[in-house]
């Protein structure tokens, strides 16, 4: 028995060591919440040769992500025992109840019902980070009831644990780009705000943004519930959550859509949605009706978020049906000589060569010029960019970005 548990243990530290060399992602603290990517195996460091198989499952619960899980430990006769638990998730923990059965002999043919199986109590695991937590156990059993820590033993395959929103979206999940507008609550409030929420398959964004408000430290809060604050100096503040979660930015670790949004100081409510929530984004110019002006032509102008990387630059983008033909142009200026990468839908769809201006040699910018059928010194339009997601990159810097109208 010695020796069995002695291997088991080689296995394991094997494994653990496997994983830290392998592991990128910092254990940082801070609001979370469990995700499917907290799934998998994880060890009591503290015990010999026990832990727990977490598995977040793809059923809900009352609008609550289940969880299965196999703890793995010792009789009072010193050979191997195991329970399983079945619950739910709430934020950075795992609420299950504790099952055993007993009364089942080795390879046992399967029988009609689970009588073999009953309730034994509780058990709750609380998370600090993607990596370690602790397992808390109430039991009516001999074993009673306690806690011990658990570290994180092996992941699923090429997954990356953030604690964030983004763990949990989709891989066919299409971009949105969501925005709604943050008005005075209350006598006196003569500023204003935005809200703002962009998904796509490998992050998730949302930003707050407040002017002309007092200058101070406020509470921002989706759902009525606080999530983070934002700090105003000179009459302007802006807060950024985001999943995965990076230098100068929050963890996005809540749903902002289909919430109130509000801004608050000691008083209460500053700036609020009201009964709007965020909503579909449109700010594109277009002509007639559906961008149609009944001689057989749509236009659309719209202006590039700028996402901070060179603040005074610009970018914009338009598209342009006439004549049986059209063409998709997106321009940017005011950012160093280059070349810069288009993405529609995060697909590579040109380059943008950044020089200066033949008409003014201290401005830079840039152009990249499509067209169906093909016109000179356009590239083929083989695409659709209305309602897709539009972006520029520099290296892997994303600089602008755009929910294209539909």
């Amino acid at each position: 028995m010695k020796h069995y548990q002695i291997m088991i243990r080689f296995v394991f530290s094997l494994i653990v060591l496997s994983w830290a060399i392998a592991m990128t992602v910092p254990a940082k603290a801070g609001e979370l919440v469990v995700t499917r990517y907290f799934s998998g195996l994880w060890d009591q460091p503290r015990q010999e040769a026990q832990g727990i198989m977490l598995q977040i499952i793809d059923q809900e619960e009352d609008g609550k992500k289940k969880a299965v899980a196999y703890w793995f430990t010792y009789g009072d006769d010193l050979n191997t025992a195991w329970y399983m638990a079945i619950g739910h998730v709430e934020g950075d923990q795992v609420v299950m109840k504790l099952y055993t059965s007993e009364g089942v002999a080795f390879m046992e043919d399967d029988a009609f019902g689970n009588d073999s199986v009953y309730t034994v109590g509780t058990l709750v695991l609380s998370f600090h980070n993607c990596n370690k937590g602790i397992a808390n156990y109430e039991t009516s059993e001999a074993i009673g009831s306690g806690e011990f820590e658990i570290k994180r033993l092996a992941a699923l395959y090429n997954s990356r644990c953030s604690g964030g929103i983004s763990d949990d979206t989709p891989s066919n999940a299409r971009p949105i780009m969501l925005d709604v507008d943050l008005e005075p609550a209350r006598e006196g409030i003569t500023g204003k705000g935005k809200a703002k929420f962009w998904e796509r398959v490998d992050r998730s964004d949302f930003h707050v943004s407040a002017e002309d408000i007092d200058d101070g430290k406020y509470s921002i809060l989706v759902c009525t519930k606080p999530v983070g604050s934002l700090t105003v100096v000179s009459g302007e503040g802006s807060t950024q959550f985001r999943s995965p979660e990076t230098d100068g930015t929050e963890n996005l670790y809540f749903k902002p859509r289909d919430c109130p949004i509000e801004i608050h100081d000691g008083l209460g409510a500053v700036l609020t949605s009201g009964e709007d929530v965020l909503a579909p984004k449109n700010n594109g110019k277009q002509g007639g009706g559906n961008g149609n002006n009944g001689n057989g032509k749509k236009e659309i102008e719209v202006d590039l978020d700028n996402l901070g990387f060179y603040p005074d630059a610009e970018g914009e983008a338009s598209y342009l049906e006439k004549n049986n033909s059209v063409e998709f142009e997106v321009e940017i200026k005011g950012v160093p000589a280059g070349t810069y990468t288009l993405d529609v839908m995060g697909q590579y769809k040109g380059d943008i060569i950044v020089a200066p201006d033949d008409d003014d040699d201290d401005t830079l910018k840039g152009k990249i010029r499509f067209s169906n059928p093909q016109k000179d010194e356009r590239e083929l339009l083989n695409f659709d960019p209305r309602g897709q997601l539009v972006e520029v990159y520099e290296d892997s810097d994303r600089l602008f970005e755009l929910f294209f109208p539909q």
